[in-house]
């Protein structure tokens, strides 16, 4: 017996548009008028698609996947020509726009991820396998907490395991040019590593080594460097990232799978391990490094100048005070690490 269902209207008007988030779909902020709310509509064009169920299967995914660090679906809908997805509007935006804006403090780093975290291990409970996290697709609460977003690309697990052919190679994990799927949750691990990674050594960091690749050759170059492990280059991170961090990025970026952790928790918890350097913010500008770090009422700043000299100061209420034993006309990595910790 045929049951029958009910079709019913949606009204909004388009504010404004804030991406494009591939070839079928345009994400914009829009006013339910039906809510009187402002949300985020992701819009599909059917015609580039080859089903809309399989874009109805992404709010599927959002709405079973019910989690605090995990942006929840409104509803979803369609017309003629689109699928609709109603998400809700985060001021904050997204991860990689803060980035933009300036580098995090590793406390900020430490506590993102394991926000993050969370909600990667509730969607591996629940068999699914993410397979685009990046910062575009951490959002930031109200309360500038993350949540993890945007399950296009999601494929739920079977025996542990799902394929995906949709994959973009600059954040992709290596076992793609290493022999290919099917995949496990540890991709996600390693996109997740990539995006601490990102968040360490500065949202530009990847571009700049994109660059160097071959232009002419580009794609063999870097299916090349991501086979061999040597991208992203973790050899070098910013003087106040500390070990214990650094060491978490590199298990998670392993080549190998079996080399990297085996859950998001292992990843937590090996991160509630980082206990230095916490709160310096890292500045570059005009061919200057500085590291700045509020203490108190005394804000404390080390500055490295372009020919390598080095000046520390902390200043309080208006009066700055130089730390002779901190500034010297150079000063080895050690040595910057060294003052870093010391001071933070």
């Amino acid at each position: 017996m045929l049951k029958p269902h009910n079709i019913a209207e949606v009204k909004f008007e388009a504010v404004k548009e804030i991406g494009q988030e591939g070839r079928n779909s345009t994400a914009y902020i829009v006013q339910d008028l039906q809510l009187d709310a402002q949300i985020v509509m992701k819009r599909i064009e059917k015609k580039s698609i080859a089903s809309a169920d399989e874009y109805f299967q992404e709010a599927r995914t959002l709405y079973a996947s019910s989690h605090q660090n995990v942006v929840p679906v409104i509803y979803a809908c369609e017309d003629a020509e689109h699928v609709f997805i109603a998400l809700p509007f985060f001021k904050n935006g997204s991860l990689k726009a803060l980035m933009q804006e300036r580098n995090l403090t590793v406390r900020e780093i430490v506590r993102t991820s394991c926000q993050l975290l969370s909600g990667i291990h509730n969607i591996h409970s629940k068999g699914l396998i993410h397979f685009d996290i990046k910062p575009d697709n951490v959002l930031l609460s109200d309360r500038g907490e993350a949540l993890l977003s945007d399950f296009g690309l999601a494929k739920q697990m079977h025996l542990g395991q799902a394929e995906q052919s949709r994959l973009y190679l600059p954040i992709t994990a290596p076992e793609v040019v290493n022999g290919g799927g099917p995949y496990d949750l540890r991709f996600d691990i390693y996109q997740f590593g990539l995006v601490l990674y990102r968040m360490c050594c500065g949202e530009g960091c990847l571009r700049d080594q994109l660059g160097q690749l071959d232009p002419k050759n580009f794609l063999p170059h870097l299916a090349k460097v991501l086979a061999d492990g040597t991208y992203p280059d973790k050899s070098t991170f910013p003087e106040h990232i500390p070990d214990r961090l650094r060491k978490v990025i590199v298990k998670c970026l392993s080549t190998d799978p079996n080399d990297r952790y085996g859950s998001a928790l292992e990843v937590a918890n090996a991160l509630a391990d980082v206990e230095d350097c916490l709160d310096w913010t890292y500045v570059v500008e005009a061919g200057e490094r500085s590291w700045v770090r509020q203490e108190g009422e005394t804000e404390k700043r080390f500055r490295i100048a372009g020919d390598g000299s080095t000046e520390f100061t902390a200043t309080k209420n208006g009066t700055t005070r130089r730390k002779k034993a901190h500034c010297k006309a150079s000063m080895t990595t050690a040595g910057i690490r060294k003052v870093l910790k010391g001071e933070g």
